[in-house]
C-alpha cells in the first residue's frame, strides 16, 4: 500500500514538473533554460573533468587493492617492553 501511494505521489509530482505552467514555463522548461546557460555548460564540463580524475584515482587505489598493495614490514624485531 505505502509504495502505491509513493508511485501516485511520485506521478502527480512528475506531472506537474512537466505540465503546469509556474509563470510563462513549466519548471522542466525552466531547468531546461537553466541548464542552456553558459555558466551551467561551463560547470558540466569542469564537473566531467573532476569525475574522470576520481574514476582515474579510484581505479588506481582498486588496483593497489587488488594487488596486495606495498609489502609488509613484518613483525617487530624484538618484542616490546614488559611493565
Amino acid at each position: 500500500m505505502k509504495s502505491l501511494l509513493a508511485l501516485i505521489g511520485f506521478g502527480v509530482v512528475a506531472y506537474v514538473f512537466v505540465f503546469v505552467p509556474l509563470g510563462s514555463q513549466t519548471a522542466f522548461q525552466h531547468c531546461q533554460a537553466i541548464a542552456a546557460t553558459d555558466e551551467a555548460q561551463e560547470l558540466r564540463r569542469e564537473a566531467g573533468a573532476a569525475a574522470e580524475r576520481l574514476e582515474e584515482h579510484v581505479e588506481g587505489e582498486w588496483a593497489r587493492i587488488q594487488d596486495g598493495g606495498p609489502p609488509d614490514a613484518g613483525p617487530p624485531a624484538e618484542p616490546p617492553p614488559e611493565q
